[in-house]
């Protein structure tokens, strides 16, 4: 059942990276399909425990958090991928997958620095770069 669920967090981040890429932005429509798909998965499927819950949403709450302090130049909605991830995979992993995502987001973004190009760097398909590593040396 863990490798069907990690398989839809890959498929959602992939989805979702590919638009982010394309538009820099994600669909609402397909955010709301995610989340309402794990929320229903959260009480269908696994038994319901509070503690274990809101430690899967720490991480997604700490990047809209951030999003407020820098004024969005982290985006509400990399915050709100990162709650709807949470609902499925689970807090840990959320977690390596935003800390992963964020080290991989730093080293390009100091390259756009230097090579001073001013577009915003996506960062979802940085999110799912850091599930794939987590899933492969967790």
């Amino acid at each position: 059942m863990e490798q069907t669920v990690y398989g839809v967090g890959i498929l959602f981040l992939a989805v979702l990276s590919q638009e982010d890429i394309k538009e820099k932005r994600v669909s609402v429509r397909k955010l709301l399909f995610f989340a309402v798909s794990g929320i229903a998965y959260r009480l269908l499927v696994r038994p319901l425990d509070i503690n274990e819950l809101v430690g899967s949403l720490v991480p997604g709450a700490f990047l809209l958090f951030l999003a407020v302090l820098t004024r969005e130049s982290i985006g509400f909605g990399d915050g709100i991928v990162v709650l709807i991830l949470g609902l499925w995979i689970g807090g840990a992993l959320t977690t390596i997958s935003v800390c992963v995502g964020i080290l991989g987001a730093g080293i390009c973004g100091c390259i756009h620095l230097i090579a001073k190009r001013k577009e915003p760097i996506p960062f979802v398909p940085f999110l799912l770069l850091g599930l794939e590593v987590g899933l492969i040396y967790v």
